[in-house]
Formats: C-alpha cells, structure tokens, sequence
C-alpha cells in the first residue's frame, strides 16, 4: 500500500479520520447548529419579503435534516445521495433558470439561498450550484430541453475537471 503524504500512519486503507477529534466543530449537529445571529453587511435591508422566506426556507431545512448527518458522511468521505430528494424541496437547482418548470430565482435569493446552504455544508451547496449554474443555464440558454438526451461529463480520471482534455467517447447499447 503507498503513502498519503508519507508521514507514519498515513497509508491507504485505514480508518477514516475521527472529524470529532481532528475538527470538534464538525460534531453532529443533532437539534443544535450555532444560529445564523450575524447580518454583519446588513443583508436584510436588500432582500424582499419573499427572499427572506426562501432564505428561512433553506436555513431550516438545512438545519434541521442536513447538517444531524453530515458528519457521518464527512468521516467516510461520501455524500449523502438519500438526501438529495430533501435538497430538491428547497427548489434552488435551477438557479435563476426560468422555463421549463423552473422558478427563476432572483440573483439574490440564489445568491443568499446558496449561502445558507453552504453555512450548512460546502458539498450540498457545491452540488447543488453545478447543476443550477451549469447544467440549467445550458438547457435554458441553447434550447436542449426539446431534444431526447443530453449528457456533459464534467470529470474523467486523469484529466479532473479539464473539460478541453477529456476523452470520454458514448458508446449505444
């Protein structure tokens, strides 16, 4: 087995970091998480009535079903795909994509709703944003919702996110 960083104990296949230990804020969050209590850039004076519902929305769902579980999945480093039809309810995936079913955020509901989300756990939020700023601009923009599929491969082994370089062929079967 090859070592991660070389130092003693680093090698692949043991445990995962206890994230209790190594990060003690990162406990579950059970029915506590530390309350949003700072508006320190005076965000409520800019948001709409409705902004400020969608922003609670999220803030809620967040806390209350996201943020008791991530933990578990920070320590096995995985996502918590079960959650994804909880996610959906909080109706960010389009962004500010209009048509096609979607609601047409405002900049800045998206723009605060992505930050709720992201207080709770950065890989929801990044999960969700590629999708609402890149997978629905595309649709939205180009018209592809009319054809029978789409597919756009973001990663591929050795080439990461460098879409220009990737070598993924479709093959019909």
């Amino acid at each position: 087995m090859g070592s991660l960083g070389g130092g003693a104990g680093a090698m692949v296949g043991l445990p995962a970091l206890d994230v209790a230990l190594a990060f003690p804020q990162a406990t579950p969050a059970s029915s506590l998480f530390p309350p949003a209590v700072s508006d320190y850039y005076q965000f409520d004076d800019l948001l709409t009535d409705d902004e400020k519902a969608l922003r609670q929305k999220v803030r809620g769902i967040m806390e209350k079903e996201i943020a008791p579980i991530m933990t578990q999945y920070w320590e096995k480093a995985e996502f918590p795909f079960h959650a994804i039809p909880k996610l959906a309810t909080l109706g960010l995936a389009a962004g500010i994509t209009k048509g096609y079913g979607c609601p047409g955020l405002s900049l800045t509901a998206n723009a605060i709703s992505t930050a709720e989300v992201a207080r709770v756990d950065a890989s929801c939020s990044t999960f969700i944003l590629v999708h609402a700023s890149l997978v629905m601009p595309t649709i939205g923009k180009s018209n592809i919702a009319s054809f029978p599929f789409t597919l756009y491969a973001l990663t591929e082994p050795d080439y990461g996110s460098d879409a220009s370089s990737l070598r993924t062929a479709a093959t019909k079967v």
